[in-house]
Protein backbone atom coordinates (compact mmCIF):
# COMPACT_ATOMS: atom_id res chain seq x y z
CA UNK A 1 0.00 0.00 0.00
CA UNK A 2 1.41 3.30 -0.25
CA UNK A 3 1.19 5.83 2.38
CA UNK A 4 0.46 9.48 1.09
CA UNK A 5 1.92 12.20 3.12
CA UNK A 6 -0.42 15.22 3.60
CA UNK A 7 -0.31 18.28 5.84
CA UNK A 8 -2.35 20.56 7.85
CA UNK A 9 -6.21 21.04 6.42
CA UNK A 10 -5.68 18.69 3.08
CA UNK A 11 -4.97 15.90 5.80
CA UNK A 12 -7.55 16.87 7.91
CA UNK A 13 -10.02 16.82 4.83
CA UNK A 14 -8.57 13.49 3.85
CA UNK A 15 -9.26 11.55 6.75
CA UNK A 16 -12.61 13.11 6.68
CA UNK A 17 -13.55 11.85 3.32
CA UNK A 18 -12.06 8.42 4.54
CA UNK A 19 -14.36 8.19 7.12
CA UNK A 20 -17.44 9.17 5.28
CA UNK A 21 -16.62 6.52 2.68
CA UNK A 22 -16.41 3.88 5.50
CA UNK A 23 -19.36 4.91 6.82
CA UNK A 24 -21.38 4.75 3.69
CA UNK A 25 -19.95 1.47 2.27
CA UNK A 26 -20.49 0.07 5.93
CA UNK A 27 -24.36 1.42 5.73
CA UNK A 28 -24.97 -0.31 2.09
CA UNK A 29 -22.93 -3.73 3.21
CA UNK A 30 -24.47 -4.34 6.51
CA UNK A 31 -27.44 -3.60 5.43
CA UNK A 32 -27.07 -6.43 2.32
CA UNK A 33 -25.46 -8.70 5.18
CA UNK A 34 -28.41 -8.65 7.29
CA UNK A 35 -31.15 -9.11 4.43
CA UNK A 36 -28.63 -12.21 4.03
CA UNK A 37 -27.60 -10.62 0.46
CA UNK A 38 -23.96 -10.46 0.78
CA UNK A 39 -21.17 -12.91 2.40
CA UNK A 40 -17.57 -11.91 1.04
CA UNK A 41 -15.40 -9.08 1.20
CA UNK A 42 -14.53 -5.59 -0.11
CA UNK A 43 -11.59 -4.19 -0.74
CA UNK A 44 -11.42 -0.11 -2.41
CA UNK A 45 -8.28 1.51 -2.96
CA UNK A 46 -7.97 4.72 -4.65
CA UNK A 47 -4.47 6.91 -5.28
CA UNK A 48 -2.74 3.89 -3.87
CA UNK A 49 -4.47 4.44 -1.01
CA UNK A 50 -6.54 1.56 1.17
CA UNK A 51 -10.25 3.05 1.94
CA UNK A 52 -12.07 -0.12 2.76
CA UNK A 53 -11.19 -3.30 3.46
CA UNK A 54 -13.68 -5.56 5.26
CA UNK A 55 -15.39 -9.01 5.89
CA UNK A 56 -18.76 -9.93 6.53
CA UNK A 57 -19.99 -13.19 7.51
CA UNK A 58 -18.75 -16.98 7.34
CA UNK A 59 -16.24 -18.74 5.46
CA UNK A 60 -18.10 -21.89 5.70
CA UNK A 61 -21.51 -23.33 5.58
CA UNK A 62 -20.79 -24.64 8.81
CA UNK A 63 -21.05 -21.24 10.09
CA UNK A 64 -17.83 -21.84 12.66
CA UNK A 65 -15.60 -19.55 11.21
CA UNK A 66 -16.25 -16.02 10.22
CA UNK A 67 -14.18 -13.99 7.02
CA UNK A 68 -11.31 -11.98 6.75
CA UNK A 69 -9.05 -10.22 4.07
CA UNK A 70 -6.53 -13.24 4.54
CA UNK A 71 -9.56 -15.72 3.10
CA UNK A 72 -8.91 -16.61 -0.56
CA UNK A 73 -11.94 -17.29 -2.97
CA UNK A 74 -12.38 -19.47 -6.12
CA UNK A 75 -12.43 -16.89 -8.99
CA UNK A 76 -14.36 -18.51 -11.89
CA UNK A 77 -13.67 -16.87 -14.74
CA UNK A 78 -11.49 -14.28 -13.81
CA UNK A 79 -8.79 -17.33 -13.84
CA UNK A 80 -9.00 -16.37 -17.60
CA UNK A 81 -6.89 -13.78 -17.59
CA UNK A 82 -4.13 -15.24 -16.66
CA UNK A 83 -3.34 -17.36 -19.45
CA UNK A 84 -4.22 -14.80 -21.59
CA UNK A 85 -1.31 -12.48 -20.05
CA UNK A 86 1.46 -15.71 -19.99
CA UNK A 87 0.47 -16.06 -24.35
CA UNK A 88 1.45 -12.31 -24.45
CA UNK A 89 4.55 -12.70 -22.64
CA UNK A 90 6.08 -15.26 -24.52
CA UNK A 91 4.46 -13.30 -27.81
CA UNK A 92 6.87 -10.70 -26.46
CA UNK A 93 9.79 -12.80 -26.02
CA UNK A 94 9.61 -14.01 -29.65
CA UNK A 95 8.94 -17.37 -28.72
CA UNK A 96 5.03 -17.65 -30.46
CA UNK A 97 2.87 -15.21 -32.65
CA UNK A 98 -0.45 -15.03 -31.97
CA UNK A 99 -1.20 -15.63 -35.10
CA UNK A 100 -0.01 -18.80 -35.05
CA UNK A 101 -2.18 -21.96 -35.68
CA UNK A 102 -3.02 -24.34 -33.11
CA UNK A 103 -1.67 -26.93 -34.91
CA UNK A 104 2.33 -25.40 -34.58
CA UNK A 105 1.88 -26.57 -30.91
CA UNK A 106 -0.71 -29.33 -30.31
CA UNK A 107 -0.54 -31.11 -33.79
CA UNK A 108 -2.44 -33.98 -32.27
CA UNK A 109 -5.63 -32.52 -32.07
CA UNK A 110 -8.20 -32.94 -34.67
CA UNK A 111 -8.00 -31.22 -38.33
CA UNK A 112 -9.46 -28.08 -36.51
CA UNK A 113 -6.02 -26.89 -35.39
CA UNK A 114 -5.31 -26.47 -38.78
CA UNK A 115 -7.31 -23.59 -39.03
CA UNK A 116 -7.82 -22.29 -35.27
CA UNK A 117 -5.26 -19.58 -34.08
CA UNK A 118 -3.88 -18.34 -30.71
CA UNK A 119 -5.89 -14.77 -31.66
CA UNK A 120 -9.41 -16.97 -32.03
CA UNK A 121 -8.42 -18.64 -28.38
CA UNK A 122 -7.67 -15.43 -26.79
CA UNK A 123 -10.79 -14.17 -28.69
CA UNK A 124 -13.43 -16.72 -27.98
CA UNK A 125 -14.10 -16.70 -31.86
CA UNK A 126 -12.29 -20.42 -32.63
CA UNK A 127 -15.69 -22.11 -33.28
CA UNK A 128 -15.27 -24.44 -30.80
CA UNK A 129 -18.26 -25.31 -28.37
CA UNK A 130 -18.48 -25.09 -24.56
CA UNK A 131 -17.04 -27.40 -22.45
CA UNK A 132 -20.44 -29.64 -21.21
CA UNK A 133 -19.60 -30.02 -17.74
CA UNK A 134 -23.64 -30.64 -17.00
CA UNK A 135 -22.61 -34.47 -18.43
CA UNK A 136 -20.03 -34.73 -15.49
CA UNK A 137 -21.90 -33.15 -12.78
CA UNK A 138 -25.74 -34.63 -13.67
CA UNK A 139 -23.78 -38.28 -13.44
CA UNK A 140 -21.87 -37.06 -10.33
CA UNK A 141 -18.34 -37.64 -12.18
CA UNK A 142 -15.58 -35.78 -11.30
CA UNK A 143 -14.56 -33.72 -14.28
CA UNK A 144 -10.63 -33.67 -15.06
CA UNK A 145 -8.28 -32.13 -17.91
CA UNK A 146 -8.15 -35.59 -19.75
CA UNK A 147 -11.62 -35.61 -19.65
CA UNK A 148 -11.48 -32.13 -21.42
CA UNK A 149 -8.83 -33.00 -23.80
CA UNK A 150 -10.18 -36.68 -24.67
CA UNK A 151 -14.22 -33.87 -25.23
CA UNK A 152 -12.01 -31.95 -27.49
CA UNK A 153 -10.39 -34.84 -29.54
CA UNK A 154 -13.84 -36.15 -30.28
CA UNK A 155 -14.79 -32.80 -31.82
CA UNK A 156 -14.67 -33.35 -35.66
CA UNK A 157 -16.23 -29.84 -36.93
CA UNK A 158 -16.33 -26.82 -35.49
CA UNK A 159 -19.23 -24.79 -34.84
CA UNK A 160 -18.17 -21.38 -37.21
CA UNK A 161 -15.66 -20.80 -39.35
CA UNK A 162 -12.81 -19.39 -36.94
CA UNK A 163 -13.10 -15.82 -36.58
CA UNK A 164 -17.14 -15.81 -37.78
CA UNK A 165 -18.22 -15.62 -34.85
CA UNK A 166 -18.08 -16.16 -31.15
CA UNK A 167 -18.81 -18.92 -27.90
CA UNK A 168 -17.62 -18.21 -24.51
CA UNK A 169 -16.26 -20.94 -24.07
CA UNK A 170 -13.48 -22.65 -21.28
CA UNK A 171 -12.22 -24.67 -24.09
CA UNK A 172 -10.45 -21.60 -25.02
CA UNK A 173 -8.15 -20.68 -22.02
CA UNK A 174 -7.92 -24.62 -21.69
CA UNK A 175 -5.75 -24.29 -25.20
CA UNK A 176 -4.03 -21.48 -23.91
CA UNK A 177 -2.57 -23.64 -21.07
CA UNK A 178 -1.42 -25.80 -23.24
CA UNK A 179 0.09 -23.78 -25.70
CA UNK A 180 1.81 -21.70 -22.60
CA UNK A 181 3.14 -25.61 -21.34
CA UNK A 182 4.47 -26.63 -24.78
CA UNK A 183 6.30 -23.62 -25.16
CA UNK A 184 7.90 -22.88 -21.68
CA UNK A 185 8.41 -26.38 -21.15
CA UNK A 186 6.91 -25.75 -17.56
CA UNK A 187 3.37 -27.07 -16.01
CA UNK A 188 0.88 -24.13 -16.13
CA UNK A 189 0.92 -24.10 -12.16
CA UNK A 190 4.66 -23.65 -12.21
CA UNK A 191 5.12 -20.94 -14.62
CA UNK A 192 2.03 -19.08 -13.17
CA UNK A 193 4.48 -19.20 -9.88
CA UNK A 194 7.49 -18.25 -11.49
CA UNK A 195 6.29 -15.61 -14.34
CA UNK A 196 2.91 -14.32 -13.21
CA UNK A 197 2.35 -14.79 -9.61
CA UNK A 198 5.99 -13.92 -7.47
CA UNK A 199 7.02 -11.22 -9.24
CA UNK A 200 3.88 -9.17 -8.74
CA UNK A 201 3.29 -10.05 -5.08
CA UNK A 202 0.30 -12.48 -5.36
CA UNK A 203 1.29 -14.38 -2.19
CA UNK A 204 -1.98 -15.88 -1.60
CA UNK A 205 -3.45 -16.82 -5.23
CA UNK A 206 -2.75 -20.43 -5.71
CA UNK A 207 -3.97 -23.07 -8.21
CA UNK A 208 -6.34 -25.78 -5.91
CA UNK A 209 -6.20 -29.31 -7.42
CA UNK A 210 -9.62 -30.18 -7.08
CA UNK A 211 -12.64 -29.25 -5.58
CA UNK A 212 -14.15 -30.37 -2.89
CA UNK A 213 -10.48 -29.60 -1.94
CA UNK A 214 -8.32 -31.96 0.07
CA UNK A 215 -6.82 -28.78 2.01
CA UNK A 216 -9.61 -26.27 3.20
CA UNK A 217 -7.04 -24.28 5.11
CA UNK A 218 -7.35 -20.25 4.05
CA UNK A 219 -10.06 -20.95 1.66
CA UNK A 220 -13.94 -19.91 1.91
CA UNK A 221 -16.47 -22.32 1.04
CA UNK A 222 -19.19 -21.78 -1.65
CA UNK A 223 -22.63 -22.17 0.16
CA UNK A 224 -26.06 -21.18 -0.84
CA UNK A 225 -29.04 -19.03 0.60
CA UNK A 226 -29.83 -22.59 3.10
CA UNK A 227 -26.48 -22.60 4.00
CA UNK A 228 -25.82 -25.98 1.74
CA UNK A 229 -22.02 -26.70 0.36
CA UNK A 230 -21.54 -26.50 -3.31
CA UNK A 231 -21.57 -30.43 -3.89
CA UNK A 232 -20.14 -30.50 -7.72
CA UNK A 233 -16.61 -31.94 -8.56
CA UNK A 234 -13.96 -30.90 -10.68
CA UNK A 235 -10.27 -32.13 -11.22
CA UNK A 236 -9.21 -29.47 -13.23
CA UNK A 237 -6.51 -27.83 -11.65
CA UNK A 238 -5.58 -24.62 -14.19
CA UNK A 239 -9.28 -23.63 -14.09
CA UNK A 240 -9.50 -23.82 -10.26
CA UNK A 241 -7.38 -20.98 -9.57
CA UNK A 242 -7.74 -19.21 -6.06
CA UNK A 243 -6.90 -15.69 -4.53
CA UNK A 244 -8.03 -13.01 -2.24
CA UNK A 245 -8.47 -9.27 -2.87
CA UNK A 246 -5.23 -7.85 -1.75
CA UNK A 247 -3.69 -10.27 -4.46
CA UNK A 248 -6.49 -9.27 -7.36
CA UNK A 249 -5.98 -5.22 -6.31
CA UNK A 250 -2.02 -6.10 -6.63
CA UNK A 251 -2.84 -8.23 -10.29
CA UNK A 252 -4.19 -5.18 -11.95
CA UNK A 253 -2.05 -2.26 -10.59
CA UNK A 254 0.98 -4.54 -11.88
CA UNK A 255 -1.24 -5.04 -15.31
CA UNK A 256 -2.37 -1.49 -15.33
CA UNK A 257 1.31 -0.42 -15.02
CA UNK A 258 2.96 -2.67 -18.05
CA UNK A 259 4.89 -4.51 -15.35
CA UNK A 260 3.52 -7.58 -16.35
CA UNK A 261 3.43 -7.07 -20.19
CA UNK A 262 3.88 -4.03 -22.69
CA UNK A 263 1.17 -1.35 -23.53
CA UNK A 264 0.69 -2.64 -26.66
CA UNK A 265 0.36 -6.74 -25.19
CA UNK A 266 -2.26 -5.35 -22.51
CA UNK A 267 -4.35 -3.48 -25.14
CA UNK A 268 -4.30 -6.31 -27.47
CA UNK A 269 -5.91 -7.97 -24.91
CA UNK A 270 -8.71 -5.77 -24.04
CA UNK A 271 -10.05 -6.31 -27.87
CA UNK A 272 -12.73 -8.19 -28.82
CA UNK A 273 -12.88 -9.93 -32.27
CA UNK A 274 -14.28 -8.06 -35.06
CA UNK A 275 -17.39 -9.37 -35.23
CA UNK A 276 -20.84 -7.75 -35.25
CA UNK A 277 -22.17 -8.48 -31.77
CA UNK A 278 -22.53 -6.65 -28.38
CA UNK A 279 -22.66 -9.36 -25.81
CA UNK A 280 -18.64 -10.40 -26.18
CA UNK A 281 -16.13 -10.52 -23.70
CA UNK A 282 -11.90 -9.91 -24.57
CA UNK A 283 -9.54 -11.86 -22.95
CA UNK A 284 -9.72 -9.59 -19.60
CA UNK A 285 -13.12 -9.45 -19.94
CA UNK A 286 -15.04 -5.91 -20.44
CA UNK A 287 -12.72 -3.24 -20.72
CA UNK A 288 -13.25 0.47 -22.48
CA UNK A 289 -10.23 2.18 -24.21
CA UNK A 290 -10.09 6.07 -24.95
CA UNK A 291 -7.54 7.47 -27.77
CA UNK A 292 -5.51 4.18 -27.13
CA UNK A 293 -5.71 4.80 -23.46
CA UNK A 294 -7.63 1.90 -20.87
CA UNK A 295 -9.96 3.65 -18.80
CA UNK A 296 -11.75 0.90 -17.29
CA UNK A 297 -11.56 -2.62 -16.64
CA UNK A 298 -14.10 -5.09 -15.57
CA UNK A 299 -14.24 -8.94 -14.87
CA UNK A 300 -16.34 -10.53 -13.33
CA UNK A 301 -16.19 -14.06 -12.47
CA UNK A 302 -19.03 -17.25 -10.72
CA UNK A 303 -18.56 -20.74 -10.32
CA UNK A 304 -21.23 -22.07 -8.42
CA UNK A 305 -21.80 -20.39 -5.27
CA UNK A 306 -18.49 -18.15 -5.87
CA UNK A 307 -18.72 -15.12 -7.74
CA UNK A 308 -16.58 -12.06 -7.51
CA UNK A 309 -15.57 -8.89 -9.67
CA UNK A 310 -12.89 -6.57 -10.34
CA UNK A 311 -12.95 -3.03 -11.56
CA UNK A 312 -10.55 -0.82 -11.91
CA UNK A 313 -11.03 3.28 -13.28
CA UNK A 314 -8.05 4.60 -14.34
CA UNK A 315 -8.76 7.78 -14.97
CA UNK A 316 -10.00 7.99 -11.40
CA UNK A 317 -7.07 5.67 -10.07
CA UNK A 318 -10.08 3.34 -8.57
CA UNK A 319 -9.98 0.04 -8.05
CA UNK A 320 -12.76 -2.06 -6.33
CA UNK A 321 -12.70 -6.05 -5.42
CA UNK A 322 -15.43 -8.18 -4.80
CA UNK A 323 -15.29 -11.72 -3.68
CA UNK A 324 -17.96 -13.70 -2.28
CA UNK A 325 -18.79 -17.17 -1.52
CA UNK A 326 -22.47 -16.90 -1.47
CA UNK A 327 -23.57 -16.17 -5.00
CA UNK A 328 -26.45 -13.31 -4.78
CA UNK A 329 -25.83 -11.91 -8.08
CA UNK A 330 -25.41 -8.28 -7.19
CA UNK A 331 -21.83 -7.41 -6.98
CA UNK A 332 -22.85 -5.21 -10.08
CA UNK A 333 -25.02 -3.25 -8.06
CA UNK A 334 -22.49 -3.17 -4.94
CA UNK A 335 -19.47 -2.06 -6.86
CA UNK A 336 -21.94 0.61 -8.56
CA UNK A 337 -22.87 2.03 -5.03
CA UNK A 338 -19.43 1.84 -3.87
CA UNK A 339 -18.02 3.81 -6.84
CA UNK A 340 -21.04 6.55 -6.35
CA UNK A 341 -20.02 6.80 -2.28
CA UNK A 342 -16.29 7.20 -3.25
CA UNK A 343 -16.94 9.73 -6.30
CA UNK A 344 -19.25 12.23 -4.47
CA UNK A 345 -16.15 11.83 -1.71
CA UNK A 346 -14.01 13.63 -4.28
Amino acid sequence: MITLTVFGCKQKQKDIDKTLITKKVDSVLNGLYKQGKFNGNVLVIKNGENLYNKSFGYADSSKSELLSSDFRFGIGSIYKEFPAVAIMQLSEEGKLNINDTIQMYLPNLPKWVKVVTIKNLLQYSSGLPRIDFGKYFLANELISDSDIFNDLMNIQELEFQPGSDYIYSNNSPFLLIKIVEKVSGQNFNSYAKEKLFAPNNLKNTIFKEQYPYKNNSAMALPFNSDFEQDEYKVNTETMLLSSNVEDLYNWIEELHTFNIINKESLNFLTKTAKIDRKDMQAPLGNCVLNNGHITEHTHHGSMGNYECLIQRYNLKNLSIIILTNQKNSNVFDISKSIKTIVTNAD
